[in-house]
């Protein structure tokens, strides 16, 4: 047991020896004369804030909800047109054909709902930066139009836990 001992003991030495090196010539950690100068130098003013981008014309709110309405539309016929897929897919056993091509088509008409949750976070942004501005009407006009398209969403969730078996 000592034999094993001794070597690996003898190693730990030696590598520890090295830490207590007292040659000199190393290089100096102080600055050096460029960094001294850096560290001088004056600093860079700040930027200014910049002012906050003013809330979206109305016209532009109308047009993304009247693009969410279409979206909307585009996911109803969708749904449509993926429900006998899904609801066969529904009664086949786990893992068969049709079960797979039902689950597929779910999938696909939850795709669909993509462009009224992206209106609905486009919305929240313009609501958002609206707060910040202290631009009270823009606000309002946001959130009338986020209520409408909060009700779309929900209403499209429901669609589609509706297809799902319990």
């Amino acid at each position: 047991m000592k034999s094993r001992l001794f070597p690996a003991a003898l190693l730990l030495c030696a590598g520890l020896s090295g830490c207590a090196d007292t040659r000199s010539g190393y290089p100096s950690l102080a600055p050096r004369p460029i960094e001294r100068e850096v560290l001088q130098a004056d600093a860079v003013p700040p930027v200014p804030a910049t002012a906050p981008a003013p809330a979206a014309p109305s016209a532009d709110i109308a047009q993304i909800v009247a693009g969410a309405r279409t979206a909307d539309a585009a996911f109803r016929a969708a749904l449509e047109k993926a429900r006998p897929a899904i609801e066969a897919g529904r009664s086949a056993p786990e893992g068969s054909e049709a079960w797979v091509a039902g689950q597929q088509a779910y999938s696909n008409a939850d795709v669909a709902r993509m462009p009224v949750a992206d209106a609905l976070a486009e919305l929240d942004r313009r609501r958002e930066a609206a707060v910040t501005a202290g631009d009270a009407a823009g606000g309002a006009a946001v959130a009338e139009a986020l209520g409408e398209l909060q009700q779309l969403h929900e209403a499209e969730r429901a669609l589609l836990a509706a297809l799902m078996p319990a």
